[in-house]
């Protein structure tokens, strides 16, 4: 089963869409074309930025689970388990947080209470605890798969690069 925040991704993408549209317009019709690279580093880095935030805390976090593994993926790490080592933990209301054996205490970043909590939400909560539940009953030998923790990187994080370049152009002498 694989939960995501559709109301968050639907909003993220939307927001995407409009600020490089917005960039795209005063980049290139409303002055002409850009005169040079620090020029269409400086009118990209605001949008680009923000989108790439977006997509990295709106779009891209999830958590999904079968009878024998779970993995979260959070904005910067993803972790990979056996559902038989996860262990629930309760988070006064903010919805729950998974502790791995070997790395710790894991807050599924696309099921964390936020004002979008839907019933949706809240039924993928419970399949996931009842999924923990059932694992931890069947498994006779401690051997599971092994928590992993990555850093996650992808396409995405190409949407920096023009903002670095104007961090570069504004401090150059």
């Amino acid at each position: 089963m694989r939960y995501r925040n559709k109301v968050i991704f639907s909003a993220s993408i939307a927001m995407v869409a409009a600020m490089m549209a917005v960039a795209v317009y005063f980049l290139f019709f409303d002055s002409g074309a850009p005169k040079d690279v620090w020029e269409t580093s400086l009118a990209l880095s605001l949008p680009c930025g923000v989108s790439w935030i977006l997509i990295r805390i709106g779009i891209t976090p999830f958590i999904e689970w079968s009878d024998t593994e779970v993995t979260v993926c959070n904005p910067f790490f993803a972790y990979h388990a056996g559902l038989d080592t996860v262990r629930l933990l309760g988070r006064e209301g903010r919805g729950g947080a998974i502790e791995l054996e070997g790395i710790g205490v894991v807050m599924p970043w696309s099921m964390t209470r936020s004002i979008f909590d839907s019933k949706r939400a809240n039924g993928s909560r419970r399949d996931l605890r009842h999924a923990v539940l059932r694992a931890q009953k069947t498994v006779e030998s401690g051997e599971g798969i092994p928590a992993t923790r990555r850093l996650r990187y992808g396409w995405f994080d190409i949407l920096i690069v023009p903002m670095l370049a104007a961090f570069v152009w504004a401090f150059l002498p």
